[in-house]
This record gives structure tokens, sequence and C-alpha cells, in this order.
């Protein structure tokens, strides 16, 4: 079943919700339905997870395993939003969430915010849109949704989430589209294993993308088309798709804005099905955290150190998608 995509880069800066203390979801309820809790849950301090995160990963062979048949269509779809202080812009996020068209082909749709212990109002904003929370244990991008994945990739925590799953993460400052993600999750359906935006071959709002770090970013694709012999466009990409089956094989273990880089060499390393998708990318609202030269340096040495310690590197394979799995590239 195709599913419908909204383009174009609209200017997207609400103003500052105003949350009172204590003024949450029982009091004004979401601004529409979506299936979960709206609970709040904090990392567990033992580690120890698939991803050095909350909890251990379960015996896929048990029941209630990670791995579903690969014939069997997916019925949930886990929204992931790693935010940091996004008060601002979170809420319009979620808001643009297309839940009806996902849930009119079927699918049940659970938003999580990763929460990188946020000392604005992100968390209220988003728990009055009926988002859940997972406060994430430490510091970095990477760590938070190391154990979100943890915490939600176990048969404990996924008892309500239906099999097959999908994850779909994108970041909560409004960059990218979230109405492309029935997009993405067509292209998974049509035997994509990973999925990642590109941000590259969409379209980019002025002022969204500094020359100095669209130089960056093509040097580190660059690079890592080099060492894992797939032609990324944009490996610093922060919206991605994987099947479950596929994310459990990964070995993450990046900690801050490396993760992405991770991402990449991971699905390479166990032999993914990789696509990518052009993105539209829009001006992010509110301060930027990433500190360009730091962040270059630090995804090039996770590649390097991916590249040279990988176990039976497989590389990619280069899935031709359907036409009708929307703007799947061909590389």
């Amino acid at each position: 079943m195709m599913l419908g995509t909204g383009r174009g880069v609209k200017d997207r800066r609400p103003r500052l919700p105003r949350v009172r203390p204590g003024l949450g979801r029982t009091l004004l309820g979401p601004l529409f339905p979506i299936t979960g809790s709206g609970a709040t849950l904090r990392a567990r301090p033992d580690g120890g997870g698939i991803f050095g995160g909350s909890r251990p990963l379960i015996d896929d062979r048990e029941p209630g395993g990670h791995l579903a048949p690969g014939d069997v269509r997916t019925r949930s779809i886990v929204v992931l939003l790693p935010a940091l202080n996004e008060a601002m812009a979170v809420g319009s996020v979620i808001e643009r969430i297309p839940m009806e068209a996902l849930r009119g082909a079927g699918y049940d749709v659970y938003v999580w915010v990763v929460d990188g212990r946020s000392v604005d109002a992100t968390p209220e904003v988003a728990k009055e849109r009926g988002a859940n929370i997972y406060v994430q244990r430490g510091a970095g991008k990477g760590n938070g949704v190391r154990q979100a994945l943890d915490h939600l990739m176990t048969d404990r925590s996924r008892q309500h989430i239906a099999a097959p799953r999908v994850y779909v993460m994108l970041d909560a400052d409004g960059t990218y589209p979230p109405e492309a993600i029935p997009e993405f999750v067509q292209a998974l359906e049509s035997g994509c294993d990973v999925v990642a935006g590109s941000r590259l071959r969409g379209r980019i709002e002025d002022g969204a993308l500094t020359s100095l770090n669209r130089l960056g970013n093509q040097a580190l694709s660059g690079l890592a088309a080099f060492l894992f012999g797939f032609p990324i466009s944009d490996v610093c990409t922060g919206m991605w798709a994987f099947r479950e089956d596929c994310l459990q094989q990964f070995r993450l273990a990046a900690e801050s804005f490396d993760l992405e880089a991770d991402i990449f060499a991971s699905a390479c390393e166990v032999g993914a099905r990789l696509r990518e998708l052009p993105v539209d990318y829009a001006c992010r609202i509110g301060e930027a955290k990433l500190i360009p030269l730091r962040t270059g340096l630090l995804i090039a040495w996770r590649l390097l150190m991916k590249r040279l310690n990988a176990r039976g590197l497989v590389g990619p394979e280069r899935r031709n998608v359907p036409a009708q799995a929307g703007r799947a590239v061909d590389q």
C-alpha cells in the first residue's frame, strides 16, 4: 500500500511552549492519539544491554524473541526522537508525524523521545502530545539512543508492541521532515534493512547547512565510502529507519554525534540491504549543539575504528527497491 508523503520546506519556528509544572497529559490530553502509555522511563544504572544500555538482550529463538519471519508485514513503527533542550521544536515534530496515514495503512505507531536530561520543558511538551519519554543515563546522543534501543528491544518492554517492528529515528530539532516517515517505512517493506535520508540529494533550506558543514560532510561521506565500499552521500544524516531483525545484529558503541557513522558502519559490517532516500533539510529550531571540527574528527575516528575492528566485513547489499517505494535512489 502506498503511503502519502508531504514535501516542501516551510518555516516551522513555533513559539516556546508555556508549560506549568505538573500540568501533564492527564489534564490536557494529547493533541492526537498515539499508541502507548505516555510513560517516562529512566535508564537503569546496571547497564549490560546489547548496545551498552539498561537491559540484556533476550534469546531470539524463544517466544517473544526479536527475529520475525521475513515474509511477515510490519505491524508496529517505533519513532525515536533524540532530544536535548528541544522544547521549542519537539512539539511540532511530533504533531507533524503523519499518524492518520500510517494507521490507515495498518500500523501501530509508538513515539519515544530519548531525553538527554533536558533542563527545559522538553519532556513536558512531548508528554502533552502523547509521546513516551526515555531519560538516558549520562550524556551524549549515542549513549541515549543505544540505551533506549536496549530498553525497547527487550521482551519485557515490548509486550505491548506488536511484531514485526521497524524503527525510525530523526532529530527533534525540526530539521528533518516527519512527513517522510511513510516513505521510509515503504522502502523497508519493499526489501531494505536500513534506510538513510540524504540531505544532499534533497532540498536544503537557505541557512540550514553552512558551507563548512557541507564540505565536512562530503569529506566524511567520501571517507565512509572508501572504507566500506558503499557510495553513501550523507553519512552524517540524522534520519534513519531500520528493520528490527537487522538492528539487533549491530555492534553500536557510539557515545555522541558519532552515532550515525556507527550506524552506517554497522550496516556495512552485517551486510544489510541499505538505501538512501532524498530528504528535505530545514533550519533547526533553537540553539545548535554540534561543534563542527571536534565532531568531524570524532566521526572520522569512529569510521576508522569500525573498519579496523570489523569482524568479517560483508558490505551492504545495494538493493534495487521497486519504483512504488517512493524516491529510492539507485546507487
